[in-house]
């Protein structure tokens, strides 16, 4: 069957900036989806980025680390084991993740500050932290010079900023934006792959630059996304993303539909009884002046 114009943007990632402007702005997710991030997201992606993006970058006992956009928290859980004297604060304006933060750290209450606020207004004194860091943050913030500018303010002149987002659509999330194109919605395919494709991903180094960072460098960091037992744990992906309710709503034929095509668009990537899809992030850091 030939390919929709909708598929064809969706495997190029050729969406207008408008467009991801509105998927942007409804990537928010609903109340206890943050449970089902937590179990698959951060397991089969986020503790892996968050791992080789502090292998990189390093950080020591002496920091004080502000997570910005923490979600539930796993950069700075694996900070708190790399560096257990780190000063961490974690900040998401996700009621819900903060509360699965807290509640998964609830063992070592003095290890991490949780807030919930707004990257372009946060509740934090100017130059309060040695570093900055936001892993898949930026590309959901509705203004990001004005996010920028905040983190800017409460770094230290010499503190360091370091950013990831996602550099291009892994092809498992291309065949499952295509997947719920075909059984819900085109609206609802854009949303789901609105964390990759970010349209202002070139012009990172001009927005560093003009908020009062300097020595702003970039490298590509690939990630394996190992997606275990993926007839289980493609739902629970599905269900820690905001197109969640949309495709529940459809009932378990249309869920169990769009497992099937993901897994026959695939089906190169499995590997046993594990989906292995290649995930690449743009790592950027620079330093406040």
């Amino acid at each position: 069957m030939e390919d929709s114009s909708d598929d064809r943007a969706l495997a190029s990632g050729s969406f207008a900036k408008e467009e991801f402007g509105m998927a942007r702005d409804a990537f928010q997710l609903a109340r206890g989806a943050a449970t089902a991030y937590e179990q698959q997201k951060v397991v089969a992606i986020f503790r892996p980025l968050a791992e080789a993006t502090l292998a990189v970058v390093g950080i020591s006992d002496e920091d004080v680390v502000l997570d910005v956009a923490c979600g539930t928290g796993i950069v700075s859980r694996v900070l708190h084991q790399h560096s257990p004297k780190a000063a961490i604060t974690g900040l998401d304006l996700n009621e819900g993740m903060i509360a699965t933060a807290r509640a998964v750290t609830s063992q070592q209450p003095d290890a991490y500050r949780w807030e919930v606020g707004d990257v372009t207004s946060m509740p934090f004194a100017d130059g309060a932290f040695t570093v900055a860091i936001c892993q898949q943050g930026l590309q959901f913030f509705p203004d990001e010079a004005s996010a920028m500018n905040e983190i800017r303010r409460v770094l230290r002149p010499g503190g360091r900023f370091i950013l990831t987002v996602w550099a291009e659509p892994p092809r498992f999330f291309i065949a499952l934006a295509e997947a719920i194109g075909r059984h819900v919605s085109s609206q609802d395919a854009t949303r789901s792959l609105a964390p990759f494709t970010y349209p202002g991903l070139d012009a990172i180094p001009a927005l560093l630059r003009s908020s009062g960072f300097a020595e702003v460098r970039s490298s590509d960091l690939t990630i394996d996304r190992v997606i275990r037992d993926p007839e289980t744990s493609i739902p629970l992906e599905i269900k820690g993303n905001p197109v969640g309710p949309a495709v529940t709503a459809r009932g378990e034929g249309v869920m169990a539909d769009i497992v099937s095509d993901v897994l026959s668009s695939c089906r190169d990537l499995v590997h046993g009884s594990d989906l292995i899809s290649p995930q690449t992030a743009r790592l950027f850091t620079a330093i406040a002046v």
